[in-house]
């Protein structure tokens, strides 16, 4: 198996460096949340709308201007990435109530999952 192209590998490292931003800014607004005392499962979904909301704007100025307008792309990510969200959502679950991970290493790990999925989706149809 050969190594991916320079430009390539310097694309998936753009995406990768934008998506921690957007993955610290999820994991950041989920950890205030809880501690603020909303609801695992409410924070876990508020998060994940303002973490996505950052991800588009960043990955639309600096990944790829996108193929829809702002609004459109936005919603379509949502969609996209909601259905995503419900199995990283199920493995989180799962993660805390089989496993007694503590919930926010349950959010890293989910999330991870969530991001991969949602990098393919973005750049098959955004």
């Amino acid at each position: 198996m050969s190594s991916p192209k320079p430009a390539t590998s310097r694309l998936i490292a753009r995406y990768f460096w934008i998506v921690c931003v957007g993955y610290a800014v999820d994991l950041g607004s989920y950890v205030a949340m809880t501690e603020a005392g909303l609801h695992l499962y409410l924070a876990y979904l508020a998060s994940f709308a303002i973490g996505t909301t950052c991800n588009v704007l960043l990955l639309r100025r600096y990944f790829a201007a996108g193929r829809h307008a702002l609004g459109k792309d936005l919603a379509l990510t949502m969609a996209s990435n909601g259905i995503v969200i419900l199995l990283a959502m199920g493995l989180y679950i799962a993660l805390m109530g089989l496993l007694g991970v503590h919930h926010v290493i349950a959010k890293i790990l989910s999330n991870g999952v969530s991001f991969l999925a949602n990098y393919q989706v973005r750049r098959s149809f955004f």
